[in-house]
């Protein structure tokens, strides 16, 4: 497959998703059923001990679900081959292509950066002034640990720590460092006094078919947790204040799904909050006219995250060099002119 026919492929699996996630969300309208409600695994490289982000970690998320595969590890051809004797791509196996943008000094218009940066478009003037740097891009075909023989899955990896799920669970919020109060009959994060409250464990539903009340109860505060890494003193996100705020809706995606990836990182499952689906139609509203937002409440949240594994040094423990994503006062200002 040539350049141009890389990039056509590219460009029909992003409209793919985007109009998949978007039909998910209209159907979920009714009984607030969205997509991440299932978890969103990390799009992890077992090789070199990175995630994959933007719209690769959509992409490769999507790939799961549609073959079902069972673990969301890939890597390339040769990177497979590279984990061991044995370890090789199975026969007539077809992979997944993803894009990466990769830093450079020198810009170059050719058609190749033309249409890859548009991909990039979230990433604010700020930060590419700040860096200093332009990006050109290379499209790889990766494949999913499922489609590779060779290769344990079950076997302990080198940037994990083997404890049970539960206890690193607990280790990880306590050293986080956020105050968090109990008591009261609501779950919320206040940014003015900077602590999250939480409801006693007991007045947490169990809800049929998703898991214990100790499930419910710690779903909800990794949730709140996502919000307290929006102070200034952390990742500085500065989405409003206000419950059911236009831009407050903005600052709640990226809890969602920040929410939606941690849990499943400790094998727990986001429980949906009815509460937040008074933000779908404006989530929707945004979408339709620009699905980057998605991407970029995606990539807000897995800032916070990386964060939070750097603050921790829980899971994993060696994090490979990542690009954070920071906040742009411009991008929300649009997210409210395009909700009104």
């Amino acid at each position: 497959m040539n350049l141009p026919e890389k990039i056509e492929h590219y460009t029909s699996q992003i409209d793919s998703i985007s109009e998949t996630i978007l039909e998910q969300m209209k159907d979920g309208k009714s009984n607030w059923d969205m997509p991440w409600h299932e978890g969103i695994p990390e799009a992890w490289n077992p090789v070199t001990g990175k995630f994959y982000g933007g719209n690769n970690f959509l992409l490769l998320w999507q790939a799961c679900i549609n073959n079902n595969y069972t673990t969301n590890h890939w890597a390339t051809f040769k990177q497979w081959q590279r984990k061991g004797p044995g370890v090789r791509v199975k026969a007539g196996e077809t992979g997944t292509l993803v894009m990466f943008a990769i830093p450079r000094e020198t810009s170059d218009e050719g058609d190749e950066q033309q249409e890859g940066q548009k991909y990039f478009d979230f990433i604010s003037e700020e930060e590419k002034e700040n860096a200093r740097e332009d990006f050109f891009f290379r499209y790889y075909w990766v494949f999913n640990a499922d489609q590779v023989e060779g290769y344990d899955k079950s076997q302990p990896d080198l940037f994990t720590e083997n404890i049970s799920d539960f206890d690193r669970l607990k280790k990880f919020i306590n050293k986080t460092g956020a105050e968090i109060k109990n008591g009261g009959n609501r779950a919320f994060y206040t940014i003015v006094e900077d602590f999250i409250q939480m409801p006693e464990m007991a007045r947490f539903k169990a809800v049929k078919g998703n898991g214990s009340q100790t499930l419910n109860y710690y779903s909800t505060l990794l949730h709140e947790i996502i919000h307290w890494t929006g102070h200034e003193t952390r990742c500085g996100r500065k989405f409003g204040f206000k419950f059911g705020d236009n831009a407050y809706a903005f600052e709640e995606l990226v809890a969602e799904l920040g929410g939606a990836i941690l849990t499943t990182q400790f094998n727990t499952q986001p429980f949906p909050r009815e509460d937040h689906a008074v933000y779908l139609n404006s989530w929707i509203k945004v979408l339709e006219n620009d699905f980057s937002y998605f991407t970029e409440t995606l990539e807000l949240a897995r800032t916070a995250i990386y964060w939070l594994y750097q603050e921790t040094d829980i899971l994993p423990f060696d994090l490979k060099p990542q690009y954070g994503r920071s906040f742009s006062e411009s991008r929300v200002k649009n997210w409210e002119a395009l909700v009104n």
